[in-house]
C-alpha cells in the first residue's frame, strides 16, 4: 500500500492510493491534495509544519485509507479471489466508511489506543520523528522522560483524565523544587498540552478539557536581550586562535593532534557565528550557508524555519571570511556551537559584567554575570537586528531581513537590557543638563 502525487511537477497535486494485491495493481485518488513542496515521498505523508496546519488532518485521512485497504486485502485473501478494480475499491470504501463511525486508531496500527498518557506520547514522538527537526524531537523526548520521572515520584502512571489543574500545580512545585527556570517549566507544559490536544482532536482518544483551565498556562518570561557591540564582534573576529591561546583555555588537552583539532573547531565556530552576526540569519540557515547563496553581492536564501525568501547585502567581514579560504562545507551542531562560542568570547575579552533578571522557581532575581557566559548562537541574530535598529533602518526592513512574517516578532529582538536602558536614561537631558536649585 503506497501513496504518491498524481502531478508532482505542479504546485498542487492530488494524492493517489496504490495497492498491489496478488500481482495486480489498484490505483485511485484519495480525494485529498497537497502543495507539492509539503509532500514527503519517503514517508508518503504530508510534512507537518507551521505553514501547513491541515497536514495532520490530511495524514489522518491517508492513514484511514491505508487501514481500509489493509482490511479489504484480508477479506479478499480469505475468499481466495483476485477482485476487479471496481470490486476492490467498493470494499475499500465500505471499510473506510465503517472506520468513520468509530474512534480512529492512534498510529499506524489497528491495536486498541493506549490508556496511559505516556504511551500515547511515545506514539506521538514516532508520528513526527521524520517530520520535525532533530532538536524538536529531542525536546519531546526530554519532556516525556521528565514525565516518567514524575510518575515514579507519585508512584502511578498518568491517565488522560489526570492531566488537569491539580496535576499542573503539583508538577510545577516538583519542577521548581529542582531549581529549574520558569521558561523550562513553560516549555514542558507547552508540549504536554500539544500532545493532549492531538490525542483528543486528531486520534479521538478522549473528550476531556483538563488543560482548558485558565491557570493551566504555558509560562514564558522574556529573556534578557544580550547582543554584541560592533567592537565586541571585531574583538571576536581579530582573536588569534593560536596553540598557546587554546591550551590556556583548555589546559587538559593532550597531544598535538588534539590541539590542532580544537583550533580548527574554534575557527569553524567563530566564523559561523560571525556570518550569522553580520547577516542576521538563523543558526539553521547560516549553518548551511555556502557560496551558491551569494548573488551579485547579496546573500539570497529561503529560510528553513518559515520558508521565507531573504536578501541581505554581503557584509565586508563575511567577504573577508570567505576570502580566507574558510571551508563553508564544514558544519557543527548547535549544541557544540553554544558551548564553544562562550569560550571564544571569553578568550576575546568579552567579559564585562552585565545585569540580568533570572526567572527561576517562580521568583525573579537580578544577578551580575560575565557577558560571555550569556552568549549563544541566537546572540548573533539579535546583534544584527540591534545594529540595524541603531542605524535607523525601518522596522519593516529589519523584519524582512530577518525573515519574520510579523513585525511584532521582530520587536521582541529589540528590547533593551537593564544596563543599556540605564545608559540611555543617564544620557537624557533630564539627567545631563538639569542643574537643580540650591
Amino acid at each position: 500500500i503506497k501513496f504518491y502525487l498524481a502531478t508532482p511537477q505542479r504546485e498542487r497535486s492530488a494524492i493517489i492510493l496504490s495497492v498491489t494485491f496478488k500481482g495486480k495493481q489498484y490505483r485511485r485518488t484519495t480525494k485529498e491534495s497537497t502543495l507539492v513542496k509539503f509532500w514527503n515521498p519517503q514517508r508518503q505523508r504530508v510534512r507537518v509544519c507551521r505553514e501547513n496546519r491541515l497536514a495532520n488532518c490530511t495524514n489522518d485521512t491517508l492513514e484511514q485509507w491505508s487501514q481500509a485497504a489493509q482490511r479489504a486485502e484480508v477479506c479478499f485473501k480469505k475468499s481466495n479471489m483476485v477482485p476487479s478494480l471496481r470490486d476492490f475499491f467498493e470494499l475499500v470504501d465500505e471499510e473506510y466508511c465503517k472506520a468513520l463511525e468509530r474512534p480512529i486508531p492512534s498510529i499506524n496500527t489497528l491495536e486498541p489506543p493506549p490508556d496511559y498518557y505516556s504511551d500515547y506520547f511515545e506514539s506521538y514522538i514516532a508520528r513526527y520523528a521524520n517530520a520535525r527537526s532533530i532538536i524538536t524531537i529531542r525536546h519531546y523526548r526530554t519532556v516525556l522522560n521528565k514525565l516518567k520521572q514524575y510518575e515514579k515520584i507519585i508512584r502511578r502512571r498518568l491517565l488522560f483524565e489526570d492531566i488537569n489543574i491539580n496535576f499542573y500545580n503539583h508538577l510545577r512545585t516538583w519542577i521548581y523544587g529542582q531549581g529549574y527556570s520558569d521558561n523550562y517549566f513553560g516549555s514542558i507544559i507547552k508540549v504536554i498540552k500539544q500532545v493532549y490536544r492531538e490525542a483528543r482532536d486528531v486520534d479521538h482518544l478522549h473528550n476531556l478539557n483538563g488543560t482548558a483551565h485558565k491557570n493551566f498556562i504555558t509560562v514564558a518570561k522574556d529573556s534578557d536581550p544580550i547582543f554584541l557591540s560592533v567592537d565586541e564582534l571585531m574583538k571576536l573576529y581579530q582573536l588569534k586562535i593560536s596553540k598557546s591561546a587554546v591550551l590556556k583555555e583548555w589546559p587538559e588537552l593532550c597531544g598535538e593532534k588534539a590541539v590542532r583539532q580544537r583550533m580548527a573547531t574554534c575557527e569553524l565556530v567563530r566564523n559561523r557565528f560571525l556570518i550569522g552576526a553580520f547577516s542576521g540569519m538563523r543558526v539553521s540557515d547560516f549553518s548551511r550557508f555556502n557560496e551558491s547563496n551569494i548573488v551579485d553581492g547579496m546573500i539570497m536564501m529561503r529560510t528553513r524555519k518559515t520558508d521565507t525568501p531573504i536578501a541581505i547585502p554581503l557584509h565586508p567581514v563575511i567577504q573577508r571570511i570567505l576570502e580566507s579560504d574558510f571551508d563553508l562545507s564544514k558544519t557543527i551542531s548547535d549544541q557544540k556551537m553554544n558551548v564553544y562560542i562562550k569560550r571564544l568570547a571569553k578568550m576575546a575579552g568579552i567579559d564585562e559584567k552585565v545585569t540580568i533578571c533570572e526567572h527561576r522557581g517562580g521568583e525573579v532575581k537580578e544577578i551580575r554575570i560575565e557577558k560571555y557566559a550569556l552568549i549563544s548562537t541566537h546572540t548573533a541574530r539579535r546583534s544584527f537586528a540591534t545594529h540595524l535598529q541603531r542605524s535607523k533602518v525601518p522596522l519593516s526592513s529589519i523584519s524582512r531581513a530577518l525573515g519574520h512574517k510579523k513585525v511584532t516578532t521582530t520587536m521582541r529582538y529589540l528590547r533593551l537590557g537593564v544596563d543599556e536602558n540605564a545608559a540611555i536614561i543617564a544620557g537624557s537631558s533630564f539627567f545631563k543638563d538639569f542643574e537643580g536649585d540650591d
